[in-house]
């Protein structure tokens, strides 16, 4: 049985009288203990390492930061999908958290797991950048989420401009929309994130799906914008996964 298993399985009187009998060398062990299986754990599940993120809702200036609402159904459903499928489109309204959503993936996928590329594409530079990193005090989502959480979890990151670096050698990276700025690159996951609104879609979607195709994970969320659009082609089921412009 792991340490934080039988610590958690005392009563509190008995947790209580641990701690007090126990010199302050053994007890630094102990915290020392669980915090690496609570780390190992966070590596394997995506779900259990959510309990650790902040999120940030500029619109209640009461209480602008949040844990991650795992008591959602669609959010743990949502993740589930993008941990088990490497191609995922969602349909998404204002105010489901879609974008956090996909920021905390990025950011479990790249620091639990080395040498991985993953890009955050949207239509404008500003907006992507947004939802990676920026400089200064403002902080985009990605980046929030890694300074948001308990220090035994952070890692010493190096943030610039629309990307954020870890130890392990993986990266996020944002990306103005269009064809040009994905082709080429090798990505381990990518997010298209108001995919239905880029001006590119099918040239970006050509592009990548090579890539999908040997086993590398996309993520296109959007509002929807009609049905004459590769976003609404790729939501209702066309396979375009062998089309050639």
């Amino acid at each position: 049985m792991s340490i934080l298993n039988q610590l958690s399985s005392l009563t509190t009187e008995q947790l209580t009288d641990f701690l007090e009998k126990t010199d302050e060398a053994l007890q630094k062990g102990a915290i020392a203990a669980i915090h690496e299986e609570i780390r190992q754990r966070c590596a394997r599940e995506g779900l259990y390492w959510l309990k650790f993120v902040k999120t940030r809702d500029e619109a209640d200036p009461e209480n602008t930061v949040k844990s991650f609402p795992l008591f959602l159904e669609y959010v743990v459903e949502i993740w589930r999908t993008l941990d088990e499928s490497n191609r995922v489109i969602v349909a998404k309204s204002r105010q489901m958290m879609m974008s956090w959503i996909a920021c905390a993936f990025c950011v479990w996928w790249a620091r639990f797991k080395p040498n991985q590329a993953v890009f955050f594409q949207s239509q404008k530079d500003d907006d992507a950048n947004a939802m990676v990193a920026l400089p200064g005090m403002a902080l985009g989502r990605c980046q929030f989420i890694e300074v948001n959480l308990p220090d035994f979890l952070r890692l010493p990151c190096k943030f610039s401009e629309g990307k954020v670096v870890y130890p392990n050698g993986s990266f996020i990276q944002a990306l103005a929309g269009g064809a040009d700025q994905i082709r080429g690159r090798v990505f381990s996951l990518l997010v298209e994130d108001e995919f239905a609104y880029q001006e590119e879609q099918r040239g970006v979607y050509t592009a990548v799906a090579p890539l999908i195709q040997k086993g590398a994970r996309i993520l296109i969320i959007s509002t929807p914008n009609g049905t004459d659009n590769e976003y609404a082609r790729l939501w209702f089921g066309e396979d375009m996964s062998t089309r050639r412009e």
